[in-house]
C-alpha cells in the first residue's frame, strides 16, 4: 500500500489537484476533502475548472472511483469544468472496465 499524497495548485482559473499513491477505502475521504477545499477556498473566488491529475496514482478501488464521480458532480454544480488527466496502469483499467472512461471523456 502506497500512502496517498495530495497537492493542490492553481493555474489560471483552474484548481489542479495532483494525487499520488493508493486511492482506496482507507484514503478516499482525504481526496474528497481536498476536492471540496479546492472548489470552495479559491482566493479569487470559485475556480472555473477542476482538474484531477492521477499520473502518480498507483491503485484505485470503487471508493476512489466514487470520489472521482463526486468531484465531477460538485464541479458541475458550481458551473466549473471537470477533467481527469494522467490516469494509467490499474487506475486507467478500473476506469475502462467500469465505463467511467467514457463518462469522464
Amino acid at each position: 500500500m502506497t500512502e496517498l499524497t495530495i497537492r493542490t495548485e492553481r493555474t489560471g482559473g483552474h484548481a489542479v489537484v495532483l494525487v499520488g499513491g493508493d486511492l482506496d477505502y482507507d484514503s478516499h475521504g482525504r481526496l474528497d476533502d481536498a476536492v471540496g477545499a479546492a472548489l470552495d477556498a479559491a482566493p479569487e473566488g470559485r475556480p472555473s475548472g477542476l482538474v484531477l491529475d492521477l499520473a502518480d496514482v498507483t491503485y484505485c478501488d470503487s471508493c476512489g472511483l466514487r470520489v472521482l464521480l463526486g468531484a465531477q458532480r460538485r464541479a458541475s454544480e458550481i458551473g466549473a469544468t471537470f477533467a481527469l488527466r494522467g490516469a494509467h496502469g490499474q487506475p486507467a483499467r478500473a476506469l475502462r472496465l467500469t465505463g467511467l472512461d467514457q463518462v469522464f471523456g
